[in-house]
């Protein structure tokens, strides 16, 4: 912006700039806040179909017979993850690449990036159905407290609703779901144009919230 002229030269110029080591703020857009909001809502529905199928297994006897291997009880349930985990990465994948190629979204600059929070975020839905599978006992048991706990918690970590839309305790109680690390983690590369280093923190609580749900899933699990 300039005011006045002098021989064809403008007498005060002023330019907005940033300070070093600042970053100015960036919202995302509908696309920006409902892809990886509804994605991250998405894969921790697998809670449900895993709690089920392990409530299912203990009926039928399986988990019994399975005592008789040598093998580690976590990592018996390891493997029972591990296809819903699969399925979790693959809902990833699908979601994330079809709204780049159909709708033209840029998914950032750092693809490791993309990958390291979509490991993580997947890990934790699963860690979670393990956790519920663990303290259910009946299917009206599962249902309910998938329900609870995903609502909920889809809610307090932004995504029906736009975390800077939010008052900030509310942001601060949402910080208790894995949900607003994940969330937060996928805007940062996909708004701000984060990359690898610089969410490797929201990366690291996930990965923490995974190992508590798993940790206390097979603390509690019984194989009866």
């Amino acid at each position: 912006m300039s005011g006045g002229l002098l021989g064809g030269k403008p007498l005060v110029t002023v330019e907005r700039t940033t300070p070093p080591g600042m970053r100015v703020e960036k919202f995302p857009d509908a696309f920006q806040q409902n892809v990886p909001g509804y994605t991250i809502y998405g894969i921790f529905w697998i809670v449900s179909l895993l709690a089920g199928s392990v409530l299912q297994e203990k009926r039928d006897g399986t988990f019994r017979r399975l005592l008789v291997a040598p093998m580690n009880r976590a990592v018996m349930l390891a493997g029972k993850l591990l296809p819903y985990y699969i399925i979790n990465l693959i809902q990833l994948v699908i979601m994330l690449g079809a709204s780049s190629l159909l709708f033209g979204m840029s998914l950032g600059h750092s693809p490791a990036g993309l990958v390291v929070v979509s490991l993580a975020a997947a890990a934790t839905a699963t860690g979670l159905g393990m956790l519920v599978s663990a303290l259910a006992h009946t299917e009206a048991q599962v249902g309910g407290l998938t329900v609870l706990l995903l609502l909920t918690m889809s809610a307090l970590g932004g995504c029906f609703v736009p975390c800077f839309m939010m008052p900030d305790w509310l942001k601060t109680i949402g910080l208790i779901t894995p949900y607003a690390w994940a969330l937060d983690a996928y805007q940062d590369l996909l708004v701000r144009g984060y990359g690898l280093q610089e969410i490797l923190p929201k990366v690291g609580a996930l990965v923490a919230f995974a190992g508590v749900f798993f940790g206390i899933g097979v603390w509690r699990f019984r194989f009866e």
